[in-house]
């Protein structure tokens, strides 16, 4: 099940949640480039052209959206926050931060700030704050960078 949250006018990227709750094959992304990042749940196992891969919460993986993949979830279901960019228009990053009670993350024009966790003085888990804007108090983030390629 995938849920889109944002996506450019031009078709050139997006970001969306996927939930994984059981094996399978991962959906194909033809001529895309995806960074998957577990922002819920334990280990996801991705088999991504016969190679095994471990990807652990909020360290994010890349992979051509080419390639043939197969998820398990060996250790119970997971979210999954997926950046999908055509690599010739976009360069994608994804960093995952935390921050303090009295911090102020800025969100650039080029970039979306998925809020992983919040707490009591931060923003709601599940927002996603697209740029220019900011993200303040104590939360974890999923921060994803969309540059443009020149």
């Amino acid at each position: 099940m995938t849920r889109e949250l944002a996506r450019a006018d031009d078709g050139s990227w997006r970001i969306s949640l996927a939930d994984v709750d059981r094996d399978g094959p991962f959906p194909a992304a033809p001529g895309r480039h995806r960074l998957l990042t577990v922002v819920d749940g334990p280990v996801l196992d991705l088999e991504v052209d016969g190679e095994a891969h471990v990807v652990e919460p909020h360290r994010p993986f890349a992979l051509p959206g080419d390639a043939t993949a197969a998820a398990s979830v060996p250790e119970g279901p997971v979210r999954v926050l997926d950046v999908v960019v055509d690599p010739l228009l976009v360069r994608a990053f994804v960093t995952v931060l935390e921050l303090g009670r009295s911090s102020t993350l800025p969100v650039a024009a080029d970039q979306a700030a998925y809020v992983v966790s919040g707490h009591r003085d931060g923003p709601a888990a599940g927002t996603l704050v697209r740029g220019p804007g900011e993200v303040t108090g104590r939360c974890t983030v999923a921060v994803a960078t969309l540059e443009q390629v020149s």
